[in-house]
């Protein structure tokens, strides 16, 4: 999804990398992100999330594409 044409456009348009715009639509979305990094840099960008709100229409572009993350699965409806 780091390289998805759409989220790279509505990331540029934030000022910000697709990394950053995926947690942030995760935190709007009241869903807790699980971003993982071994660079420094990185590691802070995936903290620096809350200098921008993504708007309600990005929001609905966004939420209207293809899911392509994730297990999907419920955790409360899995036998581990």
């Amino acid at each position: 999804m780091l390289q998805n044409e759409t989220l790279k456009t509505i990331a540029e348009k934030y000022g910000v990398s697709v990394a950053q715009l995926c947690i942030r639509w995760c935190l709007q979305n009241d869903v807790i992100p699980l971003p993982k990094s071994v660079t420094p840099n990185r590691i802070q960008q995936n903290i620096d999330v809350f200098g921008f709100e993504i708007g309600a229409d990005d929001m609905a572009v966004i939420n209207a594409m293809e899911y392509c993350g994730g297990s999907g699965l419920d955790p409360d409806e899995i036998d581990f």
